[in-house]
């Protein structure tokens, strides 16, 4: 809420009551772009003679600015709260914006000071990547608060989502007729599909994670009785499906893991073989908050998991798990959708 734009101000109620501050309080605090006012309070002067004039219709809070279009999608990458706002100040994310992340290891939103986030758009984790033989990777958070950072308030209105990245599927590492081993899918977040492994030796492409809004593409599959391609795992808006494997028939194959989408809410992806070869198939991806299905049979792969939720385990691998909506100590209050952990 803005200081008022008229009128007598109160230091305490009004300069004060918006931005904070130390006790004892004095106006030299409050100079824009210092500890306590931010820089969209351009009326505010940043050294020198100082008044209460100067605060009519100041505001501790900050819209973030849409930036560059992905996919037709305004978006910022990666962001830190104090790039935008003071310590105990107020960032509003708009409806039209998503607040993402390309690295499970790095938070689509990192909170750094005490604040408020108020959430009208879409903050998502990054997917993690389906195993190639291996196990499937973690999903990464949507938010993150920095250890020993309090006091930070999170609104999620209605219509906004908080998502943490899905898990990837788990991939087949041994077994599977002839050495045929399908890679796991990727996790909602835009995890890459792992690849597959064709008669021991050759690779067998996995599907790509999704851009922003858009479902991730499809693993392909080798056919060893004539050397053809098809689709494996299938790509998912939100989780990928895992790649399929075939032990019986006179065409052996493998496929490469589906790649997760980034659709809010999305849907998993499934698994195909052509239908002239046997299954089995690899496992479904998982729908939103739904973790990825898990396949035991032959040397299918487990499918990734939807936003915040785990991957689905192979025979001899396990998914990674889904990553939290909100990492670390918040006062939340949601009327909108959240995916994933939330502490």
């Amino acid at each position: 809420m803005a200081v008022k734009s008229s009128g007598t101000l109160s230091f305490n109620t009004d300069i004060v009551g918006e931005f904070n501050g130390s006790v004892p309080h004095s106006l030299s605090e409050y100079y824009r772009n210092g500890s306590f006012v931010t820089s969209n309070n351009t009326n505010v002067p940043t050294s020198g003679a100082i008044s209460f004039s100067d605060f009519y219709g100041a505001s501790a809070e900050v819209t973030l600015p849409l930036g560059s279009a992905i996919n037709g999608q305004s978006q910022l990458k990666e962001i830190t709260a104090s790039s935008y706002i003071s310590s105990g100040g107020i960032l509003r994310i708009p409806s039209s914006l998503w607040v993402w992340s390309d690295n499970t290891s790095v938070a689509a939103l990192t909170i750094d000071i005490p604040c408020t986030i108020i959430n009208e758009g879409k903050i998502i984790g990054k997917g993690g990547a389906g195993g190639a033989r291996s196990n499937g990777g973690a999903g990464g958070h949507a938010i993150k608060i920095n250890s020993g950072v309090s006091g930070v308030t999170i609104q999620n209105l209605s219509g906004a989502y908080i998502a943490g990245g899905g898990g990837g599927g788990g991939g087949r590492e041994s077994g599977g007729e002839r050495g045929n081993r399908g890679g796991g899918g990727g996790g909602a977040g835009g995890g890459a599909g792992g690849m597959g492994t064709y008669l021991n030796v050759t690779n067998v492409a996995a599907g790509s994670g999704g851009a922003l809004n858009a479902s991730g593409s499809n693993g392909s599959r080798t056919n060893s009785a004539d050397g053809s391609t098809a689709s494996a795992g299938l790509g998912g808006g939100a989780g990928g499906g895992g790649g399929s494997a075939d032990s019986t028939g006179s065409g052996h194959g493998a496929g490469g893991g589906g790649g997760g989408g980034r659709i809010l809410p999305g849907v998993g992806g499934g698994s195909s073989v052509p239908t002239t070869i046997s299954t089995p198939t690899g496992a479904n991806g998982g729908s939103a908050g739904s973790a990825g299905g898990e396949n035991q049979g032959g040397g299918a792969s487990g499918g990734g998991g939807g936003w915040g939720a785990a991957g689905g385990d192979s025979y001899d691998r396990s998914g990674g798990a889904g990553g939290k909506a909100i990492s670390g100590s918040s006062s939340l209050s949601n009327s909108g959708t959240i995916y994933g952990a939330t502490s």
